[in-house]
């Protein structure tokens, strides 16, 4: 396998979120619970990455409690991404991400990602400021970088380059926690708008009826199916379909991430289900 091949492969780790119990249950009876008023500081959800069923790595994200950032108290939330034994003998490839989000108004305020591949360093930090509804981009370092999507030119045409953002924009990060906290229903879409790129990409979260899953080993769980409508899974990672089953309960556990991508199908599997 080509390293390019590899390197992308392991760039889309990063695209870039309860209870376990043996039961049978009748999908009648099964709701969504509402969300937990706040979010568990300490909590840290781990996953197991497959691409076309062969393992390449892992990814860790976690909420890490309550930060001061510009004098506003936040949720200081962190993720990392890293390859397995395999990936390693090709690439010496690190992600980490951390992020920002108001504790109460659940606006974004900063997004970081570092990436670092054989030595080589890149970073970029988005600034966003809800009261003028508007953020900063910068970009400093360099590292390896490959054409994942086909599309990207023709989506960078349809979403233009802005500094200018609408009420409660999330990031990469930040829109995952946000949607756990929003009460949802198999009825209705949740909109969500991510600024990425210097660009924003307005989607609409899409929930399916709850229904009883098993996950191997893990015990079989009353969970939901979110599916966004939008063209940013098409630009990042060139492909449209992204998926993730989250657990029905208050605390909206992720166990299961699906999408595709120029380079075929991908899923992240959650390690341990927090008690």
């Amino acid at each position: 396998m080509k390293k390019p091949a590899l390197f992308t492969i392991f760039s889309l780790l990063f695209v870039s979120f309860s209870f376990a119990q043996n039961f049978a249950a009748n999908k009648q009876q099964i709701r969504i619970a509402k969300p937990l008023s706040c979010l568990e500081a300490g909590e840290e959800l781990c996953y197991r990455v497959e691409w076309l069923g062969l393992p390449v790595g892992r990814i860790s994200i976690k909420n890490e409690g309550i930060r001061q950032f510009r004098g506003q108290p936040c949720y200081y939330l962190t993720a990392q991404a890293y390859p397995n034994k395999f990936l390693s003998n090709f690439f010496n490839i690190r992600y980490s991400v951390e992020s920002y989000l108001n504790r109460d108004s659940l606006c974004s305020l900063q997004f970081v990602k570092d990436r670092v591949i054989d030595g080589q360093r890149s970073r970029v930090v988005i600034q966003l400021f809800p009261e003028t509804n508007s953020a900063v981009f910068a970009a400093s370092g360099s590292s390896p970088s490959f054409k994942i999507s086909a599309l990207r030119s023709k989506i960078e045409k349809d979403y233009p380059a802005t500094r200018k953002i609408p009420a409660r924009t999330q990031d990469l990060l930040s829109s995952f926690y946000y949607f756990r906290l929003q009460d949802v229903n198999s009825s209705q879409g949740v909109p969500i708008n991510i600024y990425y790129n210097q660009r924003n990409f307005p989607l609409k979260m899409f929930v399916s009826q709850p229904f009883v899953r098993e996950v191997r080993r893990k015990g079989a769980f009353p969970v939901f199916r979110i599916f966004p409508d939008s063209s940013i899974n098409e630009y990042i990672l060139g492909g449209r379909k992204f998926e993730v089953y989250l657990t029905a309960d208050s605390r909206r556990i992720p166990i299961e991430f699906r999408l595709s991508t120029s380079l075929g199908s991908m899923r992240a599997i959650i390690e341990d289900v927090p008690q």
